[in-house]
């Protein structure tokens, strides 16, 4: 079974990230058309990892003086994201098919212990929706059964120690620790920088613009309850293609180690039972040929005349009797012998022994 690149392969792969002009790709493939701010000369800070030198994010047993209150209007904004979340999550195939929805921004601000907000300032909507569809526990259901978003990373990079931000779908808020914490916020900063110089370059609806849009745009008939219900199925099954591609290659390594290991115990005996194949196969080709050309002897007698039918079947029945004889016993060696061969190594096949012979004749 053939598993496509998914999107966290993708982005682990990707040492740069290059756009098209006038548009962003979306980690799916997808590409969005977008459309330039007026003022095209905008100054794009790199949202890159450094140490941060305020020692706010995240500290454990020392109190900290408190952060500074957030605008009253950015608070607004961060409350309407995660109280519309669900919703939003609901719309996602709507929402990544418009770059300005895509690149609408998000009031909410993680934060890492010693980094500080480095990778993680001006997230946008997509970006969001891209990280929940990737991150093993940014969509999960907990002990009672309700679904849950993270919409705030807060920890330490170094020791794993995290409390982060979920919602839950009956509106309550909670406190939850993602495990293994690199696999969330490595993530995150990967895809949010993946777009910091579109969140300068390109239009973007702002929170309140785009759930108009996706309210005047409902048109009644959405089961929220199903739709929401497809949305953890599909994390569900990318997390489950992950494990599976993940579980895949690991399997590949080991059947290589064992390959290695088996070959350098019974090389002369394979080399040995290879070659005797061979001479098996060379007889029985010889004979086989010399059949064939008595057939095709017997075929232009019987077009000449020279030989009527009742007396081309008598002929030639045994000869195709005795090719199939020859076949059957080239086949028999091949497999039927292997196992008496070698009947305590039940994973030697003919295709392990015939790599191992034919890689120590090339080398000699």
């Amino acid at each position: 079974m053939t598993i496509k690149m998914n999107i966290q392969e993708k982005l682990d792969e990707e040492n740069e990230t290059t756009f098209p002009d006038g548009k962003i790709v979306t980690l799916d493939g997808k590409m969005l058309e977008c459309y330039p701010v007026a003022n095209r000369n905008v100054n794009v800070v790199d949202d890159e990892m450094k140490l941060d030198t305020t020692g706010r994010y995240f500290a454990i047993g020392r109190r900290l003086s408190p952060m500074p209150t957030p605008p009253k209007e950015e608070e607004e904004q961060k409350a309407l994201f995660i109280d519309n979340a669900f919703y939003l999550l609901m719309h996602k195939e709507r929402i990544m098919s418009d770059s300005r929805m895509f690149l609408c921004p998000i009031a909410v601000q993680s934060g890492l212990a010693y980094t500080g907000t480095s990778g993680f300032t001006r997230p946008t909507l997509g970006i969001y929706l891209e990280w929940w569809s990737i991150a093993p526990q940014a969509m999960q259901v907990d002990e009672e059964g309700h679904k849950l978003l993270v919409y705030l990373i807060s920890g330490s990079p170094l020791s794993g120690c995290n409390n982060c931000a979920a919602i839950r779908d009956d509106g309550k808020h909670k406190t939850v620790t993602l495990l293994p914490f690199s696999s969330h916020w490595g993530p995150f900063t990967k895809i949010n920088s993946r777009y910091t110089k579109s969140k300068y370059m390109y239009q973007a609806y702002n929170l309140k613009e785009v759930l108009d849009i996706l309210h005047t745009e409902d048109d009644g008939n959405l089961d929220y309850a199903h739709q929401l219900e497809l949305e953890y199925m599909r994390h569900e099954i990318e997390l489950a293609n992950r494990l599976l591609a993940k579980e895949q290659a690991r399997c590949r390594d080991w059947q290589q180690k064992y390959a290695e290991t088996i070959i350098k115990y019974h090389e002369k005996r394979m080399c040995d039972y290879y070659a005797e194949y061979e001479r098996v196969k060379a007889n029985a080709e010889m004979e086989m040929n010399s059949l064939r050309r008595q057939k095709s002897e017997l075929k232009a007698e019987l077009k000449s005349g020279r030989m009527d039918n009742i007396a081309y079947q008598k002929n030639v029945c045994p000869m195709n009797k005795r090719i199939k004889e020859l076949k059957n016993e080239v086949s028999s060696f091949k497999y039927g012998k292997l196992r008496e061969a070698f009947p305590d190594e039940e994973g030697i096949t003919f295709q392990l022994i015939e790599h191992a012979a034919l890689s120590k004749r090339n080398l000699n």
